[in-house]
């Protein structure tokens, strides 16, 4: 098998904001107004979790010089990960280009004006705050949705991990199929608040309890800032009539008010009898820094392994005002793409860095995550940009955790920190959306990926000797 797996085409680099002339000066309504309903207004309109609205010129120019210093330091649109490290591309990229905040900040340097009424783009028809995000990509409303029993979380109480559990009721799976698509969203208005993260499983008819343990497989995985998966084209995960959903649930409470939370799970299946041609495993956790034995064999058949330097979940101890690292490997068995990413950490988390050494000694950096406990996105790679990772690859995962007064999401940088459940506590691991493939279908993969590349190539050589 050759070696030489391309993982991606091009590395996104900064560009120099392309600006509006010298001569002309910057609008609300002919330059600013179009960016903010592309990449703003989606979650700052009323009834969404974004605490303004910025649908018109009044409710925006309140906010103009804090929208400036957010957009300039890429706190918003919330996109934590490093543009200048790795793969940049990916599907669901809600991050603001160079040109685009450097039109905001023009705008607010010249006094927020608010320009020609003629010029103002017609409102966007957004969709109820109900609506499902990927119906439209899909023309219909999900095949099955699955809702959690409805838990309070008590108001000014401690973090909560209830684990609700729902039947699949045959009415609703008669058949078994195959999940083309996950999307989760809160039951209702009030639970999008009350949510750390959920780890819905699926535990399949007529388990026992020593079986359970065994059977069990997770369905998706859900934070905040993460809305879905959609597997790649040709992959799907099955699911098997009467099957049970368990709601692995992390609940933050609010200070004033009791919650009744409810989370919504929706599926949109392949067609009737279709079976995708690979079976993805979805999100595969990699505890690659919680002191699992050398050896040790994971999902699939992947190795875990750790050595002194690599602490325990329940060793992981960072000191008071420090920095620390920590650093955790796993190699794979199992020939792999990967089509997300997600990290994991708490308060004290900085960064964490993800690379891979393949079989034939080269590292490389697959992506840098700049690390907010308040956004727990999933980043979900474009097609032909998806990593492709040869069995025998080890897959490296390195930790900053910033316990000092610097960081501003500290609660007490006087303290030790001990790892553990609790937002106040650290955790360090990683998810990973992949599949597993046989060695004659990861060589198709690996040569369509090739030419895939070498078409991109040449296209990007043509658009450059046809610039004036």
């Amino acid at each position: 098998m050759r070696l030489r797996v391309v993982l991606w085409g091009s590395i996104g680099m900064l560009l120099v904001p392309a600006l509006v002339g010298a001569n002309d000066t910057v609008t609300f309504t002919r330059d600013v107004a179009p960016i903010l309903q592309q990449k703003c207004q989606v979650c700052h309109r009323p009834g969404t979790v974004a605490p303004m609205s910025l649908l018109t010129y009044e409710e925006v120019r309140p906010w103009a010089r804090a929208i400036k210093d957010r957009v300039s330091k890429r706190i918003m649109p919330p996109w934590p990960l490093d543009k200048t490290v790795g793969i940049q591309e990916f599907k669901n990229d809600i991050s603001l280009t160079d040109e685009q905040i450097g039109t905001i900040v023009q705008w607010v340097d010249a006094g927020a004006p608010r320009g020609d009424l003629a010029e103002l783009p017609p409102p966007v028809e957004w969709p109820g705050v109900d609506h499902w995000n990927y119906e439209k990509m899909f023309g219909r409303p999900p095949d099955l949705v699955i809702s959690s029993t409805p838990y309070t979380a008590r108001a000014g109480y401690i973090d909560e991990w209830p684990t609700p559990e729902v039947k699949i009721p045959l009415t609703d799976l008669p058949e078994e199929r195959w999940i083309r698509a996950i999307e989760l969203r809160p039951g209702n208005a009030e639970s999008r608040y009350a949510f750390h993260h959920a780890n819905p499983s699926l535990i399949p008819p007529g388990a026992g309890a020593d079986e359970e343990r065994r059977e069990r497989h997770q369905l998706t995985d859900s934070a905040v800032g993460t809305e879905g998966f959609i597997f790649p084209a040709g992959e799907g995960k099955r699911i098997i009539p009467e099957s049970t959903v368990t709601f692995g649930m992390h609940l933050w409470p609010l200070e004033d008010r009791d919650v009744d939370v409810v989370l919504q799970v929706g599926l949109w299946f392949y067609p009737k009898g279709q079976k995708p041609q690979f079976e993805t495993e979805g999100e595969v956790q990699l505890w690659i820094s919680q002191g699992t034995r050398s050896g040790e064999v994971g999902p699939r058949g992947e190795t875990r392994s750790t050595n002194p330097q690599f602490p325990a979940h329940s060793d992981l101890l960072i000191p008071p005002n420090s920095i620390s690292i920590v650093r955790g490997v796993q190699v794979l068995r199992q020939n792999a793409r990967v089509h997300s990413l997600r990290g994991h950490m708490h308060f004290r988390g900085k960064y964490q860095i993800v690379e891979v050494i393949y079989p034939d000694g080269r590292w490389e950096t697959i992506n840098k995550l700049n690390w907010d406990h308040g956004w727990h996105t999933a980043f979900l790679y474009e097609d032909h940009a998806m990593p492709l990772l040869p069995k025998g690859t080890t897959i490296i995962l390195h930790s900053v955790f910033d316990n000092t007064r610097a960081n501003r999401y500290n609660p007490d940088p006087d303290q030790w920190v001990a790892g553990g459940r609790r937002s106040a506590d650290e955790m360090s691991h990683l998810r990973l959306g992949m599949t597993y493939f046989e060695d004659a279908d990861f060589e198709r993969l690996v040569a369509e990926r090739e030419r895939i590349l070498t078409e991109r190539k040449h296209q990007a050589e043509q658009r450059r000797a046809n610039q004036p």
